[in-house]
């Protein structure tokens, strides 16, 4: 565990081994997917996994008590359900926090002995902004003089999420 939990650590000087692979494969998600600009399109990410998280499936209904979920069946499914009554960045946001507990309960994290993976929550939030706003495109595009709002929209995510992420990178 190290001090950089909430911040993207290299930028501050605190290079933290747990903030880089999780940054990493954000950014290695992206090019497996040949995504070049926002915003993200995390459903089709799990539609048509990587081959390092093996067979994941997406479930969208209404579930009611979680924005999304991942779960393994006892027939070795692996799905990641989403609530479809909640808005759109919310899915967003939600689908790519499960997408890393999804990874870091695959078979590669355990071969690769992924840091924290018995606890994903610990690093899925921090996953899913550099995920769904990688810093280079934010902070390309915020050189625009956008408003958080602005960028909010371009992301696909919640305007809080992006304050989050501005502040990561400290970004006024």
């Amino acid at each position: 565990m190290c001090a950089a939990r909430a911040h993207l650590g290299a930028r501050e000087g605190l290079v933290c081994l747990e903030s880089f692979l999780a940054e990493s494969l954000a950014y290695g998600l992206l090019q497996a997917h040949n995504v070049a600009g926002p915003p993200v399109p995390v459903r089709d990410m799990i539609e048509e996994p990587h081959q390092a998280f093996g067979p994941l499936s997406l479930l969208e209904l209404n579930l009611g008590l979680y924005d999304a979920a991942y779960r393994s069946a006892l027939d070795g499914a692996r799905l990641i359900a989403v609530d479809l009554d909640h808005p759109a960045t919310v899915q967003r946001a939600a689908m790519a926090r499960e997408l890393y507990v999804a990874f870091c309960r695959s078979q590669r994290a355990a071969e690769l002995d992924w840091p924290d993976r018995e606890e994903p929550r610990h690093w899925s939030e921090f996953f899913a902004r550099c995920l769904l706003m990688p810093a280079a495109w934010v902070e390309h595009i915020a050189a625009g003089s956008c408003s958080a709002e602005e960028l909010a929209a371009i992301f696909g995510v919640s305007v809080d999420m992006m304050a989050n992420r501005l502040g990561e990178l400290n970004i006024d």
